[in-house]
């Protein structure tokens, strides 16, 4: 039991000091000048055929009728500002209930103020079911991308292909 306890305690030691040298070499990578222009120049290089993907994806997106990056952007604008109204009507509900601001509540107020709770309560569950489908779209989005990355390329008139 000793011998194994032994084994482990050296093997951590030996990769605490495996790690230490790669971070060590990691960080002299990072601060060579040079590697990082050579990097900076070749990730230049890669910026247009990003955008001829992006633009794949974007047609593909209308044809066959799927939410492209932005829409799902849109979407997440949307509900973030529906959650931030819902946080509003919350807190003037508390405050009508605990400070009674508009006088006396008849019994109608009450069951009104009842019937919102529940709506937002229902709103919020809806809204973990969009972030499921949220997430179930930026998958298929993803697996998308990829696909369209093995597409074809087509040159600036959108026919045949060229060898570029």
């Amino acid at each position: 039991m000793a011998e194994k306890s032994n084994f482990f305690k050296g093997l951590k030691l030996l990769g605490t000091q495996k790690e230490q040298e790669l971070n060590g070499k990691i960080q002299n990578l990072l601060n060579n000048r040079e590697l990082l222009e050579a990097a900076s120049d070749k990730a230049q290089l890669q910026v247009p055929r990003i955008n001829r993907m992006q633009e794949a994806s974007e047609r593909l997106s209308i044809l066959m009728n799927y939410p492209t990056k932005k829409d799902v952007a849109g979407v997440a604008k949307l509900v973030i500002q529906l959650e931030e109204k819902i946080d509003r009507l919350e807190e003037l509900l508390l405050e009508d209930r605990d400070g009674n601001v508009r006088g006396n509540s008849s019994l109608r107020d009450k069951r009104d103020a009842y019937s919102l709770r529940n709506k937002i309560r229902k709103s919020r569950l809806g809204s973990n079911e969009l972030e499921g489908s949220k997430k179930r779209l930026a998958d298929f989005m993803n697996e998308s991308l990829l696909l369209s990355a093995q597409l074809p390329k087509f040159d600036s008139f959108g026919q045949g292909n060229s060898n570029a």
